[in-house]
């Protein structure tokens, strides 16, 4: 039988960005529309075809001749929300790109028409649907159950009816999204709750949890036991995650030179002595991280050799390969769960907030799922890093 080359598939051709793809009667409808408005910016809410032809349209707000309003929560995930430029010039604006990035985070499209709504300037494409893969609340549950992996690999393993309960509720909520808010006492086995459909999500879709704790003694639990067990239980598939703390708790090689060099200066001979401890555990240590030190410095020594953001060179710095706070950045980017505390969390939030980026790495990396433990802390980490202070002071200035 003679061999032939498979045919190469053709992509389809990508589609102009100024096209007639409106049907007639939505066509109609925002023509009079605008005409209704005195040729003012009129904003509509579009629903698309499969081929991405505007098929239907509802007014959503009404404004000038140089603006309208176009506000997150007009459109729905697979809409477009389309308006028009009463000059007939359908280049988008600077303001025309912000709304555009906004809409297209939650799954919305964005247009520009003329008045006459028969030309359609796409800015952002509907993006396409995600398929994700649910979820099955019993099978998770069974995870933890007795006759589940749990069990075969836990020597000491009791079988909690309220943990399974909560793994089979956190599962719904992964396949639902939305907000999930649970209490649950002492000795249920919450960790093992959330973390197990944390990663056969993680498993099944390819998307990471952040788990966010107030106490470091919480951290070390999970990192330090619950996931390494979770790793010798789950065979099936692979268990990676990461431990993310502030730049100040790493060590910075860079500032140790420093320090090391000018030891004799800057410290009194305690404390160059500390300095010279700490030269030693930087050549044997893992993490870098002051948790991992037998006996940590004092305050004002671990001051002049902990890693800064705002002074690190990065790339440019002849210890970046094996910098302690890049291995820990490199190791969470390939997590599946990433273990952080309230104020990372945050600061990371408020890094997001500030730039509108919900989607790329900022603090932390891009995630989509997040836990929040010893959530009763929440509210002070929030006011730190999102609230704002008043005084009378600042008020009579």
């Amino acid at each position: 039988m003679p061999l032939t080359a498979p045919l190469t598939p053709t992509r389809p051709a990508p589609k102009p960005p100024v096209t007639n793809r409106i049907a007639p009667a939505p066509s109609t409808a925002m023509r009079a529309a605008v005409r209704l408005a005195g040729g003012r910016e009129v904003c509509f809410v579009c629903g698309l075809d499969e081929e991405g032809v505007v098929t239907t349209a509802r007014v959503a707000a009404r404004g000038d001749v140089g603006s309208v309003l176009a506000l997150p929560g007009f459109a729905k995930r697979g809409e477009m929300l389309v308006h028009n430029h009463p000059s007939g010039l359908l280049e988008p604006s600077g303001a025309d790109h912000d709304v555009a990035a906004r809409m297209h985070d939650d799954g919305v499209g964005f247009g520009i028409i003329d008045n006459d709504a028969t030309r359609l300037y796409v800015v952002v494409e509907v993006p396409a649907v995600e398929t994700r893969s649910s979820l099955d609340p019993d099978s998770v549950a069974h995870d933890l159950g007795p006759d589940g992996p749990i069990a075969r690999q836990h020597l000491r393993y009791e079988d909690r009816a309220s943990q399974r309960d909560m793994a089979a509720a956190i599962a719904r909520v992964y396949n639902e999204g939305g907000i999930g808010l649970l209490e649950a006492g002492t000795g249920v086995g919450k960790s093992l709750g959330y973390l197990v459909p944390a990663l056969r999500w993680a498993a099944a879709n390819g998307e990471r949890t952040v788990v966010s704790t107030n106490t470091i003694n919480l951290q070390e639990q999970l990192v330090g036991q619950d996931l390494p067990f979770l790793a010798a239980a789950l065979t099936d598939q692979k268990v990676r995650f990461a431990l993310l703390k502030g730049w100040r708790n790493y060590l910075c090689k860079a500032r140790l030179e420093q320090a090391m060099g000018g030891a004799a200066q800057l410290f009194e001979e305690g404390m160059a002595r500390e300095v010279g401890s700490l030269a030693e555990w930087a050549s044997r240590t893992v993490d870098g991280s002051l948790a991992d030190l037998p006996v940590p410095p004092r305050p004002e020594v671990w001051d002049e050799v902990s890693a800064e953001g705002d002074v690190c060179t990065r790339t440019r710095c002849t210890h970046f390969e094996s910098c302690f706070v890049f291995k820990a950045r490199r190791a969470a980017a390939e997590a599946d769960v990433i273990v952080v505390n309230h104020h990372l969390l945050l600061a990371d939030l408020a890094v997001r907030r500030a730039a509108q980026n919900w989607n790329d790495a900022a603090v932390l990396p891009a995630y989509s799922r997040l836990v929040v433990d010893e959530g009763h802390h929440l509210e002070d980490a929030a006011a730190a890093h999102l609230g704002s202070t008043v005084t009378r002071r600042g008020v009579q200035r």
